[in-house]
């Protein structure tokens, strides 16, 4: 039973307290990325989501879609407010406010005729002849970031400017192996055919799925701005919004682990 003292406290809290947003007089400004089932021509999680946002919050909204690395850019810049499923790290809170609403992991992707030689990360760090694609300005986890530096040193970094174009890399061998989540794998796998010929493995069992957000920029929004939203974001948890929309395009199991945030 909650002592009286523990409940008065989460009453006063600031988020408790927060209420409903507030709606600028200007429309806000809200990109999207194209990726995976986040969002895909036009429809998709990230796309559920912010929809669902829009319509409790009553505001009115500019949308786009950009690259991601752009996102980023106008953002810090405040050429945007908003956008979605984004990581906070330390260089991205000094512009963004963040509102998790899923987790995400990465697993390894291996071609077949690398992994019969690779069977963890240290496995492919030992050999040089192999290169490890990525998307520009992605953030994929602690653990793997730190891996993905030591390759960055030996040059065996291929970079690419969105999913599609990582994944047609890896079609083609110009890249062995890559990092991916269950909401990107599971649109690319398929449409380009690559069922049979890609080994999926965790190579860091240790380590969760890495939170991604609602972004707020702060040139556009104040922390208690950003706290209401934020209490917007969590009661589309607590009500079961967000498992609904995520078993709109992922199995019951896929579904689950991005709610593990």
């Amino acid at each position: 039973m909650m002592r009286p003292g523990m409940l008065l406290a989460l009453l006063l809290s600031p988020l408790a307290m927060a209420g409903p947003v507030n709606c600028p007089e200007q429309p806000i400004r809200l990109a999207y990325y194209e990726y995976g089932l986040l969002y895909d021509s036009g429809r998709g999680i990230d796309k559920d989501v912010a929809e669902e946002l829009m319509r409790r919050s009553g505001c009115r909204f500019s949308t786009s879609v950009l690259p991601r690395a752009r996102i980023w850019a106008d953002l810090a810049s405040g050429e945007l407010d908003m956008s979605m499923s984004g990581i906070q790290t330390a260089e991205r809170d000094r512009f963004a406010w963040f509102a998790p609403y899923l987790a995400m992991k990465n697993y390894a992707l291996l071609n077949k005729s690398a992994a019969a030689k690779i069977s963890k990360a240290d496995d492919f760090l030992a050999n040089p002849d192999l290169q490890f694609g990525v998307v520009r300005a992605f953030r994929h986890g602690k653990q793997q970031d730190e891996w993905l530096a030591q390759l960055r040193q030996q040059q065996r970094i291929q970079e690419s400017p969105d999913a599609e174009t990582l994944y047609q890399k890896l079609k083609q061998g110009r890249v062995s192996a890559i990092f991916s989540q269950p909401p990107v794998f599971a649109k690319y796998l398929q449409k380009l055919g690559m069922q049979s010929s890609i080994l999926i493995e965790d190579w860091t069992p240790g380590e969760r799925g890495v939170p991604h957000g609602l972004i707020l920029a702060k040139q556009r929004f104040s922390q208690e701005d950003a706290q209401r939203w934020q209490v917007l974001v969590r009661q589309l948890r607590d009500d079961g919004t967000l498992r609904t929309i995520f078993l709109r395009h992922l199995g019951p199991a896929e579904a689950q682990t991005l709610l593990d945030f």
